[in-house]
């Protein structure tokens, strides 16, 4: 009776299995940049359609709030490689620029890039130095190639914490 016991606990525990259903998320349209990449590091551009941008403040740090709206959001984003043996070594940056779906061509400069809520991010284990910025130091050219293709082009400067990623140069499609 006792070996009856013993194997029936063996069964149930030995055919508990957990469920192994990866859901791909599909609103995101990841593209290979083509952007020069640090070598220690994947840089990732992505086109966010139907949504609007905007950076909130909690407690005391600041935070990208994506919600759905009529704008595109073009997302460029830096991983550095992780440190071998080396804990916390996790670094990103991430550069945000609002634009109308409809967009022909924009052209901003300076502070005006406020109008694109051009926003740096900057996420690591780095005290004081973390958070999302709006990008005031800069030049912004967005220009309609044909129907659906767009050139892209971003060269900025963050005062506020060191940064990597200071040029982008992308083509995209609508």
């Amino acid at each position: 009776m006792k070996n009856v016991l013993y194997f029936l606990v063996s069964l149930i525990v030995l055919s508990c299995n957990s469920q192994k259903n990866i859901k791909k998320d599909t609103h995101l349209d990841p593209t290979i940049t083509k952007s020069p990449c640090p070598e220690n590091g994947v840089c990732n551009f992505e086109i966010l359609k139907n949504k609007t941008f905007s950076i909130e403040s909690k407690f005391g740090n600041t935070y990208p709030e994506l919600s759905d709206g009529t704008k595109t959001i073009l997302k460029f984003e830096y991983v550095r490689n992780l440190i071998p043996d080396t804990q916390d070594s996790g670094y990103r940056e991430l550069i945000y620029v609002e634009i109308d779906s409809n967009i022909d061509a924009l052209e901003l400069e300076g502070k005006n890039l406020v109008k694109a809520k051009v926003s740096f991010g900057r996420l690591c284990f780095c005290r004081g130095q973390t958070g999302y910025y709006p990008v005031t130091e800069g030049q912004l050219s967005i220009s309609k190639n044909d129907d659906k293709s767009y050139s892209f082009k971003l060269n900025f400067k963050v005062t506020e914490v060191p940064q990597v990623i200071t040029s982008i140069e992308e083509s995209f499609t609508l």
